[in-house]
């Protein structure tokens, strides 16, 4: 199994991101680096770590993302229905990868962050996925 899986699979999740007309309407982009002057709310899709737990059988991959949603605090609610509407789109019967099986994603945890201007809000939601070769 190749590493490309990794970049695959977030441009898998800013593909399903971006087809879902919810997100579009309430976004204007969607981000996979970060970058400045952006204009808000926005979302940005952050690989964090990538663990081999393999057998000796099968390649299996634990990934940790992260997806943010920044947003001015006027438009604070905005944060917690995008974060309903990306909780409700990635699943792993959406996620597609040639060679590979997304076995499990789940959300760990929701964050929110005033940013030091307080003009902004940042809403993080940490993800866990399982990732196996498919024979």
């Amino acid at each position: 199994m190749s590493l490309n899986f990794i970049h695959d699979f977030q441009i898998m999740i800013y593909k399903l991101l971006n087809e879902e007309e919810d997100i579009m309407l309430n976004v204007d982009r969607i981000y996979l680096s970060i970058v400045q002057d952006a204009k808000y709310p926005f979302l940005l899709i952050n690989i964090l770590k990538v663990i081999n737990i393999s057998e000796v059988r099968q390649r299996i991959y634990e990934i940790e993302f992260e997806i943010c949603a920044f947003a001015r605090d006027k438009k604070h609610i905005i944060l917690t229905l995008l974060a309903d509407i990306i909780s409700s789109k990635l699943v792993p019967n959406s996620c597609k990868l040639p060679g590979n099986i997304v076995a499990g994603l789940k959300i760990c945890n929701l964050e929110f962050h005033k940013s030091s201007d307080l003009v902004t809000s940042k809403l993080t939601i940490n993800f866990k996925s399982l990732i196996k070769e498919n024979f």
